[in-house]
Parts: C-alpha cells; sequence; structure tokens
C-alpha cells in the first residue's frame, strides 16, 4: 500500500506537470488571439476604406499607424518584462487593448477617429511579444525551443482562423457589427488570462551591464545589423503585401470578401507550415544562403502576382508568397543568436521586433502613395522591393564573413 508521502509527492508532481502545460497552453491561446486580430488589417480593412471613402494611401496609415505605436512599444515592454513583477498582467492588457481597439473602431465615424483607435490596437500588438516571450522562457528553460514553437504555431493558427472568420462575418453583417463580435476574444481572454494565470518573475534585472552589452555586442555587430536590417526588409513586405493584397483583390479583381478570404488564409497556412522547414534546410545548407535564395524567390513570386488569374493560379501563387515570404524568420533569427553572446538572446529579440514594428509602417504608406498615382496592381509589384533588398544587404556586407 502506498504511504501517505508517496500520494502526495504522486500528486504535486502531477500538478507540477498540470500547471506546465496549462501555462504553455493559456499563452499559446492568447498568441492566436492577439494573431485574430490581424484580420481586421487584411479582410476587413478594404471594406471599411470602401464604406468610408478613404483613399489607398489614408488605408496605408491606417495600418503604418498600428506598425509604428507597437514598434514604439515593444521596447519598452521588453524591459517591463524583466523588471516588472507580474507579467501576465500586462499580457492581459495587451490583449484587452486589442478587443478595445476593435470596440472602438466600429464607432468611429470617419478618418481620423479610425486612425486614433487603430494606434490603441498597436499598442496591444506591440506590447504583447515581450511579454509572452519572456513568460515562457522563464518557464520552460529546458524545453524553450519547444515552447516557443507552439506559440509560433498558435499564431499561424490565428492568422489561418481571421480571415476565414472574418470574411463569413462580413458576408452576412456589416463591418460595424463584425468589428464588435470581433472584440470578444481580446476582451475575453486578456481578461482570463491576467485574472487565472498569475506569473511571478522572480528574475533580477542588471540594467547597466544590459546596457553595455547592448550597444558592445549588438549594435556595433556588423553581422547583427545585417541580419537586423534584412528581417527589417522582410516585415516591410510582409505589412505592404497583408493591406494591399487584399485591396487588390476586392477593388481591383472585384473577388468576394469570402473568397478574398480563402486566398488570404491560403497564403497564411503556407506562411505557417514553411518556417519549420526553412528551419531544417538552413542547418544544412547554411542561414545565409537560404536567405539569400529564399528572399529572391520571394520577391519573383510577389511581382508575379497581379499578372495571374482567379482560380488556381492565383491559390499557388499565394502559397508561394506566404510560403517564401513568412519562411525567413526562423532562419533569420538563428544566423544573429549565433553571432551575438547567448546571455543577449532576449534582448537581440526585443531589438529585432522592435526595429521591425519600428520601421514596418514605411511600406503601407509608400505602396499607398504608388496604389494612388499608377493603380493597385503597381502597388503589389512594388512590394516585390522590400525582399529584393533583404537579398541583397547580405551578398553585400556579409562575403566572405562566413556567417
Amino acid at each position: 500500500m502506498k504511504t501517505m508521502e508517496q500520494v502526495e509527492t504522486q500528486t504535486q508532481t502531477l500538478t507540477i506537470t498540470a500547471t506546465s502545460w496549462s501555462r504553455l497552453a493559456a499563452t499559446a491561446v492568447a498568441h492566436m488571439t492577439e494573431h485574430l486580430y490581424i484580420g481586421i488589417i487584411t479582410v476587413a480593412l478594404p471594406v471599411i476604406a470602401s464604406a468610408m471613402g478613404l483613399s489607398m494611401a489614408q488605408a496605408g496609415s491606417l495600418v503604418s499607424t498600428r506598425y509604428l505605436v507597437a514598434g514604439v512599444v515593444n521596447l519598452p515592454s521588453g524591459f517591463l518584462a524583466d523588471l516588472t513583477k507580474r507579467r501576465s498582467t500586462l499580457l492581459g492588457l495587451c490583449l484587452v487593448f486589442l478587443g478595445l481597439a476593435s470596440l472602438l473602431m466600429s464607432l468611429a465615424p470617419s478618418f481620423w477617429p479610425l486612425l486614433l483607435f487603430m494606434a490603441t490596437g498597436g499598442l496591444g500588438a506591440g506590447g504583447f511579444h515581450p511579454q509572452s516571450i519572456a513568460i515562457l522562457s522563464s518557464a520552460y528553460r529546458e524545453r524553450r525551443a519547444f515552447a516557443l514553437g507552439v506559440h509560433d504555431s498558435a499564431a499561424n493558427l490565428g492568422e489561418v482562423v481571421a480571415p476565414l472568420s472574418i470574411g463569413a462575418l462580413l458576408t452576412y453583417t456589416d463591418w460595424r457589427t463584425t468589428l464588435q463580435i470581433w472584440a470578444v476574444p481580446g476582451l475575453v481572454v486578456g481578461l482570463s488570462y491576467a485574472l487565472f494565470c498569475p506569473e511571478v518573475n522572480q528574475a533580477k534585472s542588471h540594467k547597466e551591464r544590459l546596457k553595455r552589452l547592448l550597444w558592445e555586442d549588438l549594435v556595433k555587430n556588423c553581422a547583427v545589423l545585417v541580419m537586423f536590417f534584412v528581417s527589417v526588409f522582410r516585415i516591410l513586405g510582409q505589412s505592404a503585401l497583408t493591406v494591399f493584397l487584399p485591396l487588390y483583390l476586392t477593388l481591383h479583381l472585384k473577388l468576394s470578401v469570402a473568397t478574398m478570404g480563402f486566398y488570404i488564409s491560403t497564403l497564411f497556412f503556407f506562411a505557417g507550415i514553411s518556417p519549420s522547414f526553412s528551419g531544417w534546410v538552413s542547418d544544412r545548407i547554411g542561414r545565409v544562403p537560404l536567405i539569400v535564395v529564399g528572399s529572391a524567390l520571394a520577391a519573383l513570386s510577389v511581382v508575379a502576382l497581379p499578372h495571374l488569374s482567379p482560380g488556381v493560379p492565383l491559390v499557388i501563387g499565394c502559397g508561394l508568397v506566404g510560403g517564401l515570404l513568412w519562411a525567413l524568420r526562423p532562419v533569420v533569427f538563428a544566423a544573429a543568436m549565433e553571432v551575438a553572446p547567448p546571455e543577449l538572446a532576449g534582448t537581440l529579440v526585443g531589438f529585432f521586433y522592435s526595429g521591425n514594428m519600428g520601421l514596418s509602417f514605411l511600406a503601407p504608406i509608400l505602396a499607398g502613395l504608388v496604389a494612388d498615382a499608377y493603380g493597385l496592381p503597381a502597388a503589389v509589384t512594388f512590394t516585390g522591393i522590400f525582399p529584393f533588398l533583404a537579398c541583397i544587404i547580405p551578398l553585400v556586407f556579409l562575403r566572405g564573413r562566413g556567417v
């Protein structure tokens, strides 16, 4: 017969295991919820722009404002992730901001309030990742890669679900009602995570040492900076495409919202499954060769999109763009981490995310100006410039460095 001590030990083990998996599951659901709000950009924005009579430049500036605010917030959020005692509360608050932004956008009477409420969503989007990655990195030190892999997979699932769901809602309701319904996940999941998933940060920060290492081993490291700008140009291409591909499909090709949602979901489906494969390939042929080849192919696939007819050709084109343009994030981060000190891994992620979100606001504005001047097909073609630059930079600056 088992003693009381044995039973208590087994119970404690089961409790720890259950708690461990529940933390991962809850954070994965939170990350999926955060990425559901990408659907407002990819699917709802064309309908909003058409209903409110917005120019292409105005539509682009809405998304640019969200990215700009997110970029500004990202780095302070990273520092808070190291300093605050209640990261779960901050993570939940980020989701609440996203839900609240969706609700307020549904009430916006004109462009400027809409811009303000889109910026509110940027607060949530920019603050989320440093908190979630810090929580999982702390909770799963021995299985960090697995935990972050589940974290990313959940986000990809959200980006597949969002276009289909919002497309279906817009088929049966107007855009204001759709955004009101879409506010619910952020508010419910955010409050639930903050209230029922407490997490206390016990780590002690060393701010002065962190500042010194940040300058000496990141900002002054040529290889890290090259990967930083490769990452930025990759995100510039993604941010412009997520705005103007839906606009091109609905306003230029005259496709229904539901059909457009299918094409966008196809893109994000392949965007979701490609990073694992690209990481496997880069372990065998090297980081920089894959970045160069993958970026070049991504540029070509983007440029080809306006020349594809609706149906199977366009489905294949969207799949190729998603699989190529979205595949390189783990490769770029791996290349940067291999030339940076191991103790700066978390800071490196915050540095990259801040730059990505902080600079990605430029692409939708530029593409919007191109669309107003030359049309939506030209704007989609223009987007191909960004992955092309991501291809050129490592060729020029890392030749002979053995990265």
